[in-house]
Parts: C-alpha cells; structure tokens; sequence
C-alpha cells in the first residue's frame, strides 16, 4: 500500500501546505475583521515567499506608497 501524506513528499511540502493553510485561515479572518489579521497574513505571506525562494536569493518587501 502506498502512503499518500505530505510527510512521504517531503518536509519542505509539509511546511508549505502548513504556511498555505493558515494563510487562508488568516484571509477569513481579515474578511471578519479580526483585529492583527492583516500583519499576520502580511507575515505568512512572505514566509511562503521565503520558502519558494531559489537558495541564495534575498527577498526585500515591495516599498509601501507614501501617503501625501
């Protein structure tokens, strides 16, 4: 019998289909208002950005718009 868990794929899928799954918990959570919602999401975002990323690559967040 063949085992079909995340763990046979790979700890690298694993964290990643962990990651993704709370970002959309997280995504709900926004839609709800949920106060912090938004900075958490922001932060799993680039840890998933972090995971995906080439080795060696340096990620830098976009700039934010500056208010006038």
């Amino acid at each position: 019998m063949q085992e079909t868990s995340v763990q046979v794929i790979g700890p690298r899928f694993a964290q990643w289909a962990e990651l993704t799954d709370a970002y959309a918990r997280k995504l709900t959570a926004l839609q709800q208002g949920e106060p912090g919602a938004g900075a958490d999401a922001a932060r799993l975002a680039r840890e998933i950005q972090a995971l995906m990323a080439p080795p060696g690559d340096v990620l830098m967040a976009p700039p934010r718009p500056s208010r006038a």
